[in-house]
């Protein structure tokens, strides 16, 4: 609309939806009701500015319910915007509907959050407390240091290639102290292959210090009341150590939020892809939407969990006999003891071997 008092007669005891592309130096906001899209803006990146213009603009609206799409900008808008009496949904980026339209543009995408929203389109991401949020970042951390210390083997690998070094595996596994010695005391051509490795194997212990130390403050975590409880009935799994139990817990935390085991299976991107045409029903591989951070840490899971569980071992050799590989069949056994694990934590019982 062309008038700051028409919008203000027209948006008069309605509800407005505003769809907000989120972006580090600003906000594109785009207002729209009853099927007219009302203003396009763009304010400051803070939550505080998005606010001010609606209680500006829209002060006289029945309620001004905000979409954005879940990112790199976390949970904070949600959170100012909640406080300050609004409706806020985040949506996941892979569950927006997609219009196949050839230009994008962020007054385009403020536009169609907007416009699905008002129709119910979209769908939520929860959002966790902010203690939650917090004390995963733990988890997380230390994820991403392993992969970092990853790489650094890979690399430190690499540069005795250059040169030829080889570990003969009659002195036993890589990266242990015997492994470490060696490293220490090879002599190369030249001077700088010596300096670069040295670099590398330092970069290699500070990283496992750091591990060390997060695992050491995850440990004390899970002795906390809000966790302590719920931390024994997963750790009750032989099987399911201190990082997958805080991993599981922490990043789905209420569990009674899925109303059935098929509503956590899709979330943690364990539900086999489906196409089907008439009669015929193919099923496909997992859909691994959702949480890939538990289903990384349930897969790794499975592989220990089967060496102590006859039923999950039994199915993990079912499948694996019908000519699927391994991986295809632990997957299945991960996703059999995440519901599991989803029904001890309802139930507040400890894990039974051998019970389906």
């Amino acid at each position: 609309m062309k008038y700051l008092k028409d919008i203000e007669k027209f948006v008069e005891n309605k509800v407005v939806f505003c769809g907000i592309d989120v972006h580090e130096r600003d906000n594109q906001l785009c207002y729209f009701c009853d099927g007219e899209v009302l203003e396009r803006v763009v304010v400051g990146s803070e939550a505080e500015r998005i606010i001010s213009h609606t209680r500006k603009t829209y002060g006289n609206a029945k309620l001004v319910r905000f979409v954005y799409e879940a990112g790199f900008s976390g949970f904070h808008i949600y959170r100012k915007l909640v406080s300050s009496g609004y409706d806020c949904t985040i949506t996941p980026p892979s569950r927006i509907p997609r219009m196949g339209d050839k230009v994008k543009t962020d007054k385009r995408d403020a536009m169609k959050l907007a416009r699905f929203h008002s129709g119910g389109l979209l769908k939520h991401v929860w959002v966790p407390p902010l203690r939650i949020e917090s004390d995963r970042q733990y988890v997380r951390l230390r994820g991403r240091t392993v992969k970092k210390l990853s790489r650094v083997k890979g690399q430190i690998k690499s540069h005795l290639k250059l040169e030829g070094k080889k570990w003969s595996k009659e002195e036993g596994g890589c990266w242990t102290r015997r492994y470490m010695f060696w490293l220490e005391g090879l002599e190369f051509s030249d001077e700088s292959f010596r300096l670069i490795l040295d670099e590398y194997i330092l970069e290699y212990q500070f990283l496992r210090n750091r591990i060390a130390e997060l695992t050491r403050r995850i440990k004390e975590l899970s002795k906390r009341e809000a966790y302590r409880s719920q931390y024994k009935l997963l750790t009750s799994c032989r099987g399911v150590g201190l990082i997958t139990a805080m991993t599981f817990l922490l990043e789905i935390w209420d569990m009674s939020r899925f109303h059935s085991t098929e509503a956590f299976g899709s979330y943690i991107g364990m539900t086999p892809s489906q196409h089907s045409s008439g009669s015929h029903v193919r099923l496909g591989h997992i859909t691994r939407e959702g949480n890939s951070r538990v289903r990384k840490v349930l897969v790794e899971c499975a592989w220990t969990v089967i060496r102590y569980d006859p039923l999950l071992r039994d199915k993990y050799l079912r499948i694996k006999s019908k000519g699927s590989n391994g991986k295809k069949a632990i997957v299945a056994v991960a996703r059999s003891l995440a519901i599991r694990l989803r029904s001890c934590l309802l139930n507040e019982e400890n894990y039974v071997i051998g019970v389906c």
